[in-house]
């Protein structure tokens, strides 16, 4: 991939237009995209601008001679290109150019910015590095705006990776001339190492993927080394951890069990998904040797859709739909489908040695099993057991069915916290007794965050005393301790905590650190919309979503069931803007249980009557729709209630807008339903989190 174009600064400065027009002709006709003459002329008046420029860098820093200046650098895996990058000895300058346009709109400053924020989270040659962005609106006629460079105005403080990037610089073409020297000037250190052209512009460029892209990429084989974000800190820590348990248990004919934790976000199920389908355990045949098991229907639906659907996952179409689909199959089951195979048939084992458990904490203990049969007997003709009430929980059968695997097994235990939203969901203390209980004698490897003394998991740690446990040991690489899922939202899980808790100092803090990931407010859903449509395109999605109890959104034309009712969750996902099933069209909202566990870019969270504060913002009030009022919700239904709404604040990748609706006209005034004056004080306490108005357009 790489720049188009890319040359010495003082040659650069001396060569002809038109040379380098041609050579960015040729780039575009190589890469089978349309010769279009406007193309070609912004080329001609903005390599004209360069040009002069680059006399003046010459004569002004003698330095300048051995600058590289790039044009239409592609950005990999996004399909998108920078129009002009200079590497200024150790400064990386990112230039977007308008040409002939006047002002500097608010889409082509994002623009600028967003790429200036993915070369800091994902360009592995910017590492350390100083990132200097430009707007350049040719036809401007106002004054440059320009940081002042000197005291290091930032759009965010040191990044993880150690890159710094600055406030946007909107010039015209002298104001870039000024800019650049003026940035070069304050931020190039002489002792520091000069960029390597060559390595930064052919740097590993790695985007962290969302769990969609990520199973993609490992079904065909890659390495998850090769797709975690540039950023990440002990993923691949955490997938040696699990492999030297499999390596352990396959060598000496153990069975064994590995529990990882980490924050929403970090990379748990990624790290699973490696080790469970790890080039070492592929079979002969081709044949994944674990399986990715979930009870969690729609995230399964929609990763089995996108690899089969994937031409490059079937080889470049060298295997058929429907055999792509049979392989995805056996490595991504419902867990449901996987217990009910094997737990009621005596002896009945799987052929294979390796489960991941996704999000553990949510099994169903045996009262839930046991209500979930006596419905079942009723209507399905499936082998569920004898109605003897022996029923077990599911962490029971589940160590049952893998501790009759032959020779070797490994469970992977994924656990989350705060996000329970279902009754009936054991916790991790009923896998530690199930562990206890077995007559199998189980290698359990555990991240520290689960046991005794760590913050209180669901269903508290996984055993009280550690002793319990004889082959217990502690391994601090199963813990992950950074969001991989989106760098930019690393403050956002606290600040969604602190507003849970309704603790609004904490939040406010918290926010601040959040100035790289845009999160606005708004009480018109057309603005909503608008906001989330001018960030969506080819390379980013966006959604709605709402609490499964915000029924009173369909006063606005949103209906929370949609999704479930339709069994759609593959379309929406996975379906491109344009088509009408997709999330992109903005015009279904995806409620809590559709969202759980999965994830996009830019996102648009409707808040609903379901949650409200108080009359002095000290507690949520939490209910639910009965008949055509609203009742309290308490107990278990209010944990339920407010963890919904920490799963549906935690979806966005990018950026996220929040809709608080405004009940206007007569007849929704009238609606006690509604409740104006309480989504008032939704809105008051955002926006004393600090979250802004979004501003009209």
């Amino acid at each position: 991939m790489g720049a188009w174009f890319k040359e010495n600064l003082a040659r650069f400065a001396h060569l002809n237009r038109e040379d380098i027009v041609g050579r960015l002709s040729t780039r575009n006709n190589d890469e089978n995209l349309d010769a279009l003459r406007s193309q070609q002329e912004s080329w001609r008046h903005t390599t004209d601008g360069l040009i002069a420029s680059s006399k003046i860098w010459l004569h002004s820093h003698p330095e300048a001679e051995e600058w590289t200046i790039l044009l239409e650098y592609e950005l990999p895996r996004r399909s998108r290109r920078v129009d002009g990058v200079i590497l200024a000895r150790d400064v990386v300058v990112l230039i977007e150019f308008k040409d002939g346009a006047t002002g500097f709109g608010r889409a082509d400053r994002w623009q600028a910015e967003q790429y200036a924020l993915d070369v800091r989270d994902f360009h592995d040659a910017s590492r350390g590095r100083e990132i200097v962005p430009f707007l350049v609106a040719t036809g401007s006629q106002t004054s440059p705006d320009l940081p002042d460079y000197v005291v290091g105005e930032r759009v965010t403080s040191i990044h993880s990776t150690g890159a710094m990037v600055h406030r946007l610089g909107l010039v015209d073409s002298e104001g870039l001339t000024k800019g650049v020297s003026t940035a070069f000037t304050a931020l190039s250190q002489r002792g520091s190492q000069s960029i390597d052209s060559d390595q930064w512009n052919n740097s590993a460029y790695m985007p962290a993927p969302w769990i969609v892209q990520a199973a993609r990429e490992i079904f065909q084989n890659q390495d998850v080394r090769e797709i975690k974000a540039a950023g990440s800190k002990n993923l691949d820590q955490t997938v040696e951890g699990v492999t030297e348990l499999v390596e352990e248990c396959r060598s000496n004919n153990r069975h064994g069990i590995a529990f990882i934790t980490g924050a929403p976000g970090s990379g748990k199920t990624l790290a699973g998904l490696h080790v469970v389908h790890r080039k070492g355990l592929v079979d002969d045949d081709g044949e994944a040797a674990g399986v990715f098991l979930s009870g969690n229907q729609p995230l399964v639906e929609v990763i089995r859709n996108a690899i089969a659907e994937d031409p490059t996952g079937r080889g470049g179409n060298k295997i058929s739909k429907l055999e792509s689909e049979r392989r995805v199959q056996t490595f991504i089951q419902h867990a449901i489908t996987f217990r009910n195979e094997y737990a009621y048939k005596d002896d009945a084992a799987p052929p294979e040695h390796l489960i991941l458990f996704d999000e553990a904490q949510r099994a169903w203990d045996a009262r839930k099993l046991s209500g979930w049969r006596a419905t079942q007997r009723k209507t399905s003709t499936m082998s569920l057991g004898p109605a003897d009430g022996s029923d077990k929980s599911e962490p029971e059968l589940f160590l049952e069915i893998m501790g009759r695997v032959q020779d070797w097994s490994v469970i992977i235990a994924v656990v989350g916290s705060g996000q329970e939203i279902n009754d009936g969901e054991a916790g991790l203390g009923e896998w530690g007794k199930a562990i206890v209980n077995s007559t199998t004698d189980w290698v359990v490897r555990a991240s520290p965050h689960v046991l005794p003394g760590k913050e209180t998991l669901t269903g508290g740690p996984l055993v009280q005393d550690r002793e319990t446990l004889k082959n217990l040991t502690e391994d601090p690489r199963l813990h992950l301790v950074m969001n991989v899922r989106s760098p930019r939202a690393e403050a956002l899980n606290m600040w969604v905590d602190s507003l849970i808790e309704l603790n609004l100092r904490s939040a406010r803090e918290h926010f601040i650190e959040m100035q790289d990931f845009p999160l606005v407010l708004t009480r018109d859903l057309g603005a909503a919309k608008k906001w989330l449509s001018d960030r969506t395109d080819r390379d980013h999605r966006c959604d709605l979503v709402a609490s499964a109890h915000a029924k009173r959104l369909r006063a606005w034309g949103l209906n929370v069931g949609t999704l479930k009712a339709e069994k759609s969750w593959k379309y929406w996902y996975n379906l491109n803007k344009g088509d009408i099933r997709s999330s992109n069209q903005l015009e279904v909202a995806a409620n809590t249980y559709d969202c759980q566990g999965l994830e996009l870019d830019w996102v648009g969270m409707c808040w609903g009557s379901d949650v409200i504060p108080d009359l002095d913002q000290s507690s949520w009030i939490t209910r639910r729709l009965s008949g055509g009022r609203w009742q309290r919700a308490n107990g278990d239904s209010r944990k339920y209630s407010l963890n919904g709404y920490r799963v549906l604040l935690t979806r966005a990748r990018k950026g996220m807008v929040i809709w608080v609706p405004s009940p206007e006209g007569e007849w929704m005034m009238d609606d006690h339903t509604l409740d104006a004056e309480a989504l008032d004080r939704v809105a008051r306490t955002l926006m004393e989190t600090g979250v802004p108005l979004l501003e009209p357009s």
